[in-house]
């Protein structure tokens, strides 16, 4: 029954058939039957929904609860078994992630601090950096899981979102007074502050002003949410940025949102290459991550 929890984790994180089958070296029709002796065995219950394409599948709620005991159970039989071989102890298990800046400065200690509660015992290093830069690291092979918060893929990789981030537009309030409602003429008067080339928040501050029309007239470039977020508070220009980055401006009044359209919200996802999900560690740290997706859900 091992083989079936494994394969059905595979399949519920690739949301695919066809990539579980590639990451477990099964072919699809082995993968199809595992999954579906798994549905049989919950007395016929719908664990997936499959697209009408047949390209990608999604958890239904139950298949969700399936999901999360399958976890559970499978790291605490990876977590016997290492526990009765001879060698046991003699290597620190170790974990690398990199993470892009957002998600690095403002949601992974909270995650860190959970995985290190359950894995006492772990080495976890972190690697701080844009989008772009995760995702060339793990190409290379240089961490083991990418939290990004980019929509493009620079890569190929297995992806999964676990985390909905809100942005918003934030200015000095000497910069934002006057402005009551959302004005793309007047916006585009102000300047702009943004990130770097490769940055996942650059992507969405580009989408965000080509959809919103607004022609920006100057700009500020920096790599650093936190000095993006100083800038601003400065008086030196307007930004949209994660709503988590700046709490602590905005409870103490240094800077004020600016009315927007719509509300404007993004992904945080994980990505993987090659490293096997069920393995101990990586899918500890992927059960919290997932815990934070339902957080948010609810």
């Amino acid at each position: 029954m091992f083989e079936e929890l494994r394969t059905f984790v595979a399949v519920a994180e690739t949301k695919s058939f066809t990539k579980a089958a590639k990451k477990l070296s099964f072919s699809q029709p082995t993968v199809s039957q595992q999954v579906k002796r798994m549905e049989i065995f919950f007395n016929g219950a719908t664990l997936l929904n499959r697209s009408s394409y047949g390209a990608n599948v999604e958890l239904t709620p139950e298949g969700e609860l399936v999901y999360e005991r399958c976890v559970e159970i499978l790291a605490l039989v990876d977590a016997t078994v290492r526990e009765v071989l001879p060698h046991k102890g003699k290597a620190l298990e170790r974990l690398h992630v990199g993470a892009s800046r957002t998600v690095g400065d403002h949601l992974l200690p909270a995650v860190l601090r959970a995985f290190s509660d359950a894995c006492p015992a772990a080495v976890i290093s972190v690697t701080i950096g844009n989008t772009q830069q995760v995702c060339d690291w793990l190409r290379g092979g240089e961490i083991d899981i990418g939290l990004i918060e980019g929509r493009n893929m620079y890569y190929d990789f297995e992806r999964a979102d676990f985390y909905t981030d809100q942005l918003i537009l934030v200015a000095a309030p000497s910069l934002a007074a006057g402005i009551t409602s959302f004005n793309p003429a007047k916006l585009g008067e102000l300047p702009w502050i943004t990130r770097e080339s490769g940055s996942g928040t650059r992507q969405y501050q580009r989408d965000f002003l080509t959809s919103s029309q607004i022609k920006v007239s100057s700009q500020i470039e920096c790599n650093s949410n936190t000095a993006n977020a100083e800038l601003a508070r400065q008086g030196l220009g307007v930004t949209l940025i994660s709503e988590s980055a700046v709490r602590h401006e905005l409870d103490s009044g240094t800077l004020v949102a600016l009315p927007m359209e719509k509300p404007c919200s993004r992904k945080f996802s994980y990505i993987l290459n090659g490293r096997d999900p069920t393995d101990p560690l990586l899918s500890q740290l992927i059960r919290i991550l997932r815990s934070l997706e339902s957080q948010t859900a609810g």
